[in-house]
C-alpha cells in the first residue's frame, strides 16, 4: 500500500504518481453520473458494483446517494472498490472542500472518514443504510486474484490507459472477468485500443457510445468464460432457494454477531440457548481484551489475527459506538521479543524495545456487547433450549431440544456454540479440544488507564463493579467447572511484573471453557459431505495442481466455532463470512477463507495421500 502524491491543480485533484487528472473534466460530478453511477439500473433485491480505482470515493458516494434515494424495501448494494495509493483522511477532506462537493456529501464523507482505514492492505468493510461498502486496499491484479465475488457491473475508473496501461491489460480484466456474473455490464470513460483487446479477448461484447464531452468510449457486456480452479474443494455452492428462516445454536458473541448480521439482509433469526439467561459461557467475562497476535510477518495465522482484529475494532466503533482506548502487549521471552522486531515496521503496533501499543485494541465488556447486539438484530432469543439434534427433510430444517418441542421449517442451521460443540461433528480430521480458562476477580489495585497483556493480562477497572479482572488459565486436560485457588495464584503470579509491594485481595473469579482447532484458526463456513470429499479428491496427492471438481449441493448447515481466545475477533468475521454464503456477497480474502474453511483438515490429509 502507496501513498497518494496528490495536489489540487486547476482546481481538480491531480495525481503526481500518474502525472494525471483524477477527473477528465472541470465538472467531475457530472462527468461521473453520466459514465457510471447513472449508466445502470439497480438490481431487484441485490447489486454488487465492483470499480477499479476508488480515488478520492467520489463514485461511490454518488452511486450511494442514488441507491438511498431509490432503493425499494429488503433491495442491498454492496460496492467493492480497488486502491493502491492511500490518501490520508485530512486530505480527503479538503479534496471535497476544494472541489465545492463537501456539503453535498456531508453526511456520507464523514461517517466514512470516521471509520477509515490505516493504510494497510486489507478489505475493509463499512456499513451504510443498507448498503456495504469493501474498500480493497493493495495491488488490484493481487487483490482481485484473491478475492471471490461476483459483480453486476463494473466501473473501470483508474488513470488514463497511457498513464496506467497495468490498470487496462489483459491480465486485470481477465481477473476482472472471472468476478463477473454472466451479462455483467462494465462502464469506463475510456475508448483505448489496448482495453477493447483485452475485453474481446474475454469474451465480453463491446459497444461504443458517446462520451462525456468526447466523441466516444465504450461500455462491455461479460458472455462467459470457463475457468479453471485447483481450489475448488474451499467453494461453497451458492444456495439455490429462498432464505426466510435461519436458526442459530449458541447465544455468544460468535451467535450473537451472526444474528445482527443476518438482520441486515431482512430475515426471521431464532436464537437458542442452552443456559438461563446470556453470559453464563465464555463470553460471560466482567471484562475482556481485543488485541491481536504479533507473529512474524506473512504467518498466516498472525496476518488472520491482524486483520480480524482490526475489522472487529472498526466494526464495534460503527456498530456500537465503542471507543477504543489502546492495549500494550508485552513480550516476556526471546521467542516474542523476536516477533516484536519483525513488526517494527506495522501500522497497527507501536513497538518500541518489548513494548507493542495497539491503538484500535480495547478493553471491552463482553455480556454488554452480546446483549446489544441481540437487541439490535430483534432476533427471537429462547433460553434453556438444550439443542439435541436436527432432521433435514424437504429443504427444511427440524431442531430437537432437550424437554422442549420440536421446532421446524428453518431453511439454514448454523452452530455458534463453544466448546459442547465436539459433541454435534462427526468429521474425522477435525479436531477440536475444550480449554478450560480461569479469570480471577481482584479488588482493585492498579489504576490502569490501558489493558495491560503480556503472560498474563491486567484489565483496566471494572467501576460498575469494583473489580478488576486479571487472567487467564489455560488448560486442555481439566475440565472442572469450580473455581480453583491454585489458578488464582497462578494468575497473580503471570502479572508479576506489573506489581510492586500491592496487597491483593481475591474478590471471586469465573470459569469458561473455549473450543481450539488444533491448527489455532477458528472454523467458518458451510458442512461438507465428506463422502464425496473422500471419493471426488483423494488423488490431491498426484493431482493438487490440477483443476478440482466443484463440491455437491450439501445440506445449509454453517459453522462458527472454534474461534478460541480471540472470538470477540474473528467472530465479527465469521458472521461476515456466513452471510456472504448465504446470500452470494462479496468474501474476504481466499488465504484467510482457505485457512478457515471446515473441510482443510481433511484436505491436508488427502493431499499427504492419506485418508
Amino acid at each position: 500500500m502507496k501513498k497518494a502524491n496528490i495536489i489540487i491543480k486547476n482546481n481538480t485533484p491531480f495525481s503526481l504518481d500518474f502525472d494525471d487528472y483524477y477527473f477528465n473534466s472541470s465538472d467531475g460530478l457530472s462527468e461521473s453520473e453520466f459514465i457510471y453511477t447513472n449508466a445502470f439500473e439497480f438490481q431487484a433485491k441485490q447489486t454488487i458494483v465492483a470499480e477499479l480505482g476508488f480515488g478520492i470515493g467520489l463514485n461511490f458516494f454518488l452511486t450511494l446517494k442514488r441507491f438511498v434515494k431509490e432503493k425499494k424495501e429488503n433491495q442491498r448494494l454492496f460496492y467493492i472498490s480497488f486502491e493502491n495509493f492511500y490518501i490520508e483522511k485530512d486530505k480527503l477532506r479538503e479534496i471535497y472542500k476544494n472541489l465545492g462537493f463537501y456539503e453535498e456529501f456531508k453526511d456520507f464523507l464523514e461517517q466514512f472518514l470516521k471509520f477509515y482505514p490505516p493504510c494497510k492492505d486489507g478489505v475493509y468493510r463499512f456499513y451504510f443504510q443498507d448498503c456495504f461498502l469493501d474498500l480493497v486496499f493493495g495491488n488490484a491484479k493481487e487483490k482481485l486474484q484473491n478475492l471471490d465475488f461476483k459483480a453486476d457491473y463494473w466501473y473501470l475508473d483508474g488513470f488514463a490507459p497511457a498513464k496506467n496501461q497495468e490498470m487496462f491489460n489483459e491480465d486485470i480484466i481477465n481477473k476482472v472477468a472471472r468476478n463477473s456474473k454472466i451479462n455483467a455490464k462494465v462502464l469506463t470513460f475510456s475508448s483505448a485500443s489496448v482495453l477493447k483487446k483485452a475485453l474481446i479477448n474475454n469474451n465480453f461484447q463491446i459497444q461504443k457510445i458517446k462520451g462525456f464531452r468526447k466523441r466516444e468510449m465504450i461500455q462491455a457486456i461479460f458472455n462467459g468464460l470457463n475457468f479453471e480452479d485447483k481450489f475448488a474443494y474451499f467453494n461453497t455452492p451458492c444456495l439455490k432457494k429462498s432464505v426466510q428462516k435461519i436458526a442459530i445454536i449458541g447465544a455468544g458473541i460468535a451467535g450473537a454477531s451472526i444474528a445482527y448480521e443476518l438482520s441486515l439482509r431482512n430475515v426471521q433469526v431464532d436464537v437458542f440457548e442452552k443456559e438461563n439467561s446470556l453470559g453464563k459461557g465464555a463470553s460471560g467475562n466482567i471484562n475482556g481484551i481485543l488485541s491481536s497476535l504479533i507473529l512474524k510477518p506473512d504467518v498466516v495465522l498472525g496476518e488472520f489475527s491482524q486483520y480480524t482484529f482490526l475489522e472487529a475494532s472498526r466494526f464495534y466503533r460503527q456498530i456500537l459506538n465503542l471507543n477504543p482506548q489502546g492495549v500494550y502487549e508485552f513480550a516476556h521471552s526471546e521467542l516474542m521479543q523476536e516477533r516484536f522486531d519483525s513488526q517494527k515496521n506495522n501500522i497497527l503496533f507501536e513497538i518500541t524495545n518489548n513494548q507493542a501499543f495497539l491503538k484500535d485494541g480495547a478493553c471491552i465488556k463482553p455480556q454488554d456487547i452480546v446483549k446489544t447486539l441481540l437487541q439490535k438484530s430483534k432476533a427471537r432469543v429462547f433460553f434453556e433450549y438444550e439443542f439435541l439434534n436436527y432432521s433435514y427433510e424437504n429443504e427444511k430444517f427440524s431442531l430437537q431440544f432437550s424437554h422442549k418441542k420440536n421446532l421446524k421449517d428453518y431453511d439454514i442451521l448454523i452452530y455458534a456454540q463453544g466448546a459442547d460443540v465436539r459433541k454435534f461433528l462427526e468429521y474425522k480430521y477435525m479436531k477440536l479440544s475444550s480449554v478450560r480458562g480461569q479469570c480471577t476477580h481482584l479488588k482493585p489495585f492498579l489504576k490502569n488507564t490501558h489493558a495491560l497483556s503480556s503472560k498474563g493480562y491486567i484489565c483496566p477497572i471494572n467501576d460498575e463493579l469494583n473489580l478488576q479482572l486479571i487472567g487467564a488459565s489455560y488448560d486442555r486436560l481439566n475440565q472442572n467447572a469450580r473455581l480453583l485457588k491454585n489458578d488464582d495464584l497462578q494468575n497473580i503470579e503471570n502479572i508479576k511484573e506489573f506489581l510492586h509491594d500491592e496487597n491483593l485481595e481475591i474478590m471471586s473469579g469465573k470459569v469458561g471453557f473455549r473450543s481450539y482447532s488444533n491448527d489455532r484458526f477458528a472454523i467458518i463456513g458451510q458442512a461438507y459431505d465428506e463422502d464425496f470429499y473422500l471419493q471426488n479428491y483423494k488423488a490431491l496427492l498426484w493431482h493438487k495442481n490440477k483443476s478440482q471438481a466443484t463440491p455437491n449441493d450439501f445440506i445449509p448447515l454453517y459453522f462458527s466455532i472454534a474461534h478460541g481466545s480471540r472470538a470477540f475477533a474473528s467472530a465479527i468475521i465469521g458472521a461476515r463470512i456466513l452471510s456472504a454464503l448465504i446470500f452470494d456477497e462479496p468474501k474476504i480474502e481466499k488465504d484467510f477463507l482457505h485457512a478457515i474453511h471446515p473441510a482443510r483438515f481433511l484436505i491436508r490429509m488427502l493431499k499427504k495421500g492419506k485418508k
